[in-house]
């Protein structure tokens, strides 16, 4: 009797199961209803054909996955799904830093010098990492020392400077244009043609802002990672771009970078360069706290960013219309050097508060660098040259504007047991100060994100399995940097209501480790040293301590002067108007005011940004099992 065969399982993905499946369709055939599956040679033609179908599913599965951006692992496949959607992902990026540069020649006969593009600038306690114009560069002669020659924000980029030359050839179809160096700056490539070997004809080739405006004639060139994440040249087609002749010779000048690890960096710099004639010596400006270090330097893209950052681009379209847009697009170009970014319109104003009306048309873009506070004004204009400007729409007038910081000050105090940890009290203290520390960086430092007390609290009490208790207490600091021996009218915005103590002054006293004391000379003349600013009824005043009996040296609290501004508690704003210092303390350069919060959760909004300086954090610690140091403690609240 004809029997209906059995339905062969074809769902399955895993070897066993699949292996299962072929030996339970073959017995159900009469044929082989009696066979010995377990031992037999058809049982390992019954394992090959299981691991053909494994392999066969484990290909398909994988090349599927890698036809989608979302599911895709391999870089290259990443980096492709990228370009169709109009983003191009990077390689490594140099670092750059705009300094002055003095060059002393022996001889004065000039108005000026020039120092040749790839001059080479090294570290004096470093020679590993080296600099180099990335442009001839102008010094120009100064009247009062005639043999120096200088000139200010020349820019410096780091890496090695190489070559690599192609010549075209149009009967190769698969030629392509890669620089074979994987740590090839793509951010600072120049490209010229030369007509031929035998021709010096040259054209210099540059990278279009937009290919909508390209035609047959334009000499562009695109830059985009390789298969192998190597930088490859593309260049146009006759139609979009001029098109490359048979002969040509492409001259590709670029750095082979340490990328991120170039960041980070001040000088001084000198010139090591033996080919400049007449150079005796030549060095960067001297550094101090205002010197902006050496930014923008990257490793390639990361592949999760690459996946976060590709739609965003092609959501915006090439052009500035939301807020998401200009991110997305900044983000593209710069993210890797960019902390944090916010961008919000004008409308978004407070008409109450004078200093920020509503401005309809504006929208104001705030960036957080990942190294510094501030990026400088010429990488704004880059920026807004570069990215913002060319695809803002007609009649909105974009500006970026510096992040207004916050400071958190974090003052905790832990107990712990001395028995349940191998750490010594010194260990524990840093070990605690480093997990604030990276709170603040992962949690905090963000202009979309709230700092949250108890969260702060739940990092610190998981430093250690021994810390059985902690008492944290927060302050917001607002530092300004005055002109000495000038009048400075200042407005100073800490973003959330002040607490209020009774009758004390919600500016908290200044030592000389948290104020940032100044000298300053009240109404009649007199010289105060170590004043700092009080409060008073909401009247801003600056206070110092004074002898006020010169036989027993008792000293009390006077005030130097009075209303030189005021006090909003409920908004958080201080204004000061008529502060004259004259001196500040240990030759700071900043002052500090420092209130406690109404509230112990921040949140911040437009370019205002919470922060924690790792230099003020303060921890106690004592050890729970003795006595007098628990009862040193508070053991619950919040600390005033």
């Amino acid at each position: 009797m004809a029997t209906t065969p059995a339905q062969l399982q074809i769902t399955e993905l895993d070897y066993d199961q699949i292996l299962n499946n072929l030996i339970t369709f073959m017995k159900a055939d009469p044929t082989f209803s009696d066979y010995d599956f377990s031992g037999s040679g058809l049982r390992l033609l019954a394992r090959v054909l299981a691991y053909v179908t494994f392999y066969n599913n484990y290909y398909v599965t994988a090349a599927v996955n890698e036809s989608f951006l979302d599911t895709a692992q391999l870089r290259s496949s990443i980096v492709s799904h990228a370009k169709m959607l109009g983003y191009r992902a990077h390689g490594t990026q140099s670092a750059v830093i705009s300094t002055n540069v003095t060059a002393v020649m022996s001889t004065t006969s000039a108005t000026s010098v020039t120092l040749p593009k790839n001059t080479k600038f090294e570290l004096a306690n470093d020679t590993s990492y080296v600099f180099y114009t990335t442009q001839d560069t102008a010094l120009l002669q100064n009247t009062t020392s005639a043999n120096n020659y200088e000139a200010s924000a020349v820019e410096l980029v780091e890496g090695r400077p190489a070559t690599y030359q192609f010549t075209v050839d149009v009967n190769d179809p698969t030629q392509r244009f890669v620089l074979p160096n994987a740590n090839a700056d793509f951010s600072h490539i120049n490209v010229v043609v030369q007509e031929s070997a035998s021709a010096n004809t040259r054209t210099t080739f540059v990278q279009p802002t937009s290919l909508g405006l390209v035609n047959n004639a334009n000499a562009i060139f695109l830059v985009s990672e390789a298969y192998n994440g190597y930088p490859e040249l593309t260049f146009g087609n006759g139609v979009v771009g001029k098109k490359l002749q048979h002969g040509n010779i492409v001259i590709a000048d670029y750095y082979i970078s340490r990328g991120a690890n170039g960041n980070g960096i001040r000088g001084p710099f000198r010139i090591n360069d033996t080919s400049i004639n007449g150079l005796v010596r030549g060095v960067t400006a001297t550094i101090d706290a205002n010197t902006v270090v050496s930014y923008n330097g990257s490793d390639a893209e990361d592949v999760d960013q690459i996946r976060f950052a590709a739609p965003l681009a092609y959501s915006a379209q090439n052009r500035c219309v939301t807020a998401d847009d200009y991110k997305s697009l900044i983000l593209a170009t710069y993210g890797e050097s960019i902390a944090a970014i916010n961008v919000f319109g004008g409308e978004d104003g407070d008409p109450n508060d004078t200093q920020e009306r509503p401005a309809y048309g504006h929208v104001y873009i705030a960036l957080k660098p990942k190294v510094g506070l501030r990026f400088t004004d010429s990488t704004h204009n880059i920026i807004m040259r570069t990215v913002v400007t060319p695809h803002s729409m007609i009649g909105i007038i974009p500006e970026i504007v510096l992040p207004d910081y916050v400071y958190i000050v974090v003052a905790t105090q832990a107990l712990y047991d001395s028995k349940a940890t191998t750490r010594s009290v010194d260990a524990l203290k840093t070990a605690i100060a480093s997990s604030i520390s990276a709170y603040a960086t992962t949690a905090i430092e963000k202009f979309d994100t709230a700092f949250r007390f108890s969260r702060l609290a739940r990092a610190i009490d998981d430093t250690d399995p021994a810390i059985s208790s902690s008492l944290t207490r927060v302050e917001l600091q607002k530092r300004v940097y005055p002109t000495l021996n000038s009048t400075n009218t200042l407005t100073l915005k800490f973003g959330v209501p002040l607490l209020r103590n009774g009758n004390t002054s919600v500016i908290l006293p200044a030592t000389k480790a948290t104020g940032h004391r100044f000298s300053h000379a009240a109404a009649n003349g007199t010289a105060f040293t170590n004043c700092y600013f009080a409060e008073s009824n909401s009247v801003l005043q600056i206070v110092a301590t004074a002898t006020t009996n010169t036989s027993t040296g008792a000293q009390s609290l006077v005030v130097v002067r009075d209303a030189v501004g005021t006090v909003n508690t409920t908004t958080g704003v201080v204004t000061v108007t008529g502060f004259i210092p004259t001196l500040i303390e240990d030759s700071a350069l900043d002052v500090r005011l420092n209130a406690l919060p109404l509230r112990s959760d921040l949140v911040p909004s437009l370019n205002r940004l919470f922060t924690v300086d790792a230099n003020t954090i303060s921890v106690a610690v004592g050890d729970d099992a003795v006595t007098t140091a628990a009862n040193d403690f508070y053991q619950g609240g919040v600390l005033r």
